[in-house]
């Protein structure tokens, strides 16, 4: 399996498990314990962007200063 696809399905179950907002900072720490230390802010976004994408999670941008993704429990079935 690719690093990419490594990471997503690690995010993917942290997403149908996470009770609560999902953050960038969530994902880099959920990086961090399973990868090992490092910059994984950039990855972090990628990797929740292309899963708001997929329609999976849900992108909440109504804070401005503030971004953060929910399960789509209507488009879950992945």
């Amino acid at each position: 399996m690719s690093p990419t696809a490594t990471r997503l399905a690690a995010l993917r179950a942290l997403a149908r498990d996470y009770q609560g907002d999902i953050t960038t900072r969530v994902v880099q720490q959920l990086y961090v314990r399973r990868f090992g230390p490092g910059d994984w802010r950039a990855k972090a976004r990628q990797d929740l962007a292309q899963l708001a994408g997929e329609g999976l999670l849900i992108c909440d941008e109504t804070d401005p200063g503030r971004r953060c993704y929910r399960l789509n429990h209507v488009g879950s079935t992945r």
